[in-house]
C-alpha cells in the first residue's frame, strides 16, 4: 500500500468517530458520594458522573392536576389543583442498575435513570 492510500485511510478513520452508545452500570454506593461499576475494571466516581435530578432523593417538581375523584361512597367530584408540589423519597441504592450515557470521550457519564428488566 502506498503512502497516499495509507494517509487517505488515516483521514477516513478520523472522520468517523466512534459512536456513543448507552450502557448500564451497578450502583456500589448511593449519592451524595456515589460510585457506579461500569464493568469489571471501571468504577465511576462523582467526578465522572452527572445525575438526572429525578433519580435523586428530595427531587422537587411542580405539577398540575385536574380530573374526577371519588372518596368512598361519595359521588364523583371534579377538582382542579394548580401549583401542586411533589418531592420524591426514593433514590439510587446499592445494587440498583442504572442507565448510563457517556460523552464522546467517555470522560463523563450521564445517569439518566434506573434500569428495569422484565425477564
Amino acid at each position: 500500500m502506498d503512502s497516499i492510500t495509507t494517509l487517505a485511510k488515516m483521514l477516513k478513520q478520523n472522520e468517523n468517530p466512534k459512536p456513543v452508545s448507552m450502557s448500564t452500570g451497578i450502583v456500589i454506593s448511593s449519592p451524595p458520594n456515589a460510585q457506579i461499576r461500569l464493568n469489571d475494571t471501571v468504577i465511576l466516581g462523582n467526578n465522572r458522573l452527572v445525575f438526572a435530578a429525578h433519580v435523586l432523593e428530595d427531587y422537587k417538581r411542580e405539577i398540575e392536576l385536574e380530573g374526577d375523584i371519588r372518596i368512598t361512597d361519595s359521588p364523583f367530584q371534579t377538582f382542579e389543583a394548580k401549583e401542586v408540589k411533589s418531592k420524591t423519597k426514593d433514590t439510587l441504592k446499592e445494587g440498583d442498575e442504572v442507565i448510563l450515557l457517556p460523552t464522546a470521550d467517555e470522560q463523563l457519564y450521564f445517569v439518566v435513570g434506573k434500569a428495569v428488566r422484565f425477564e
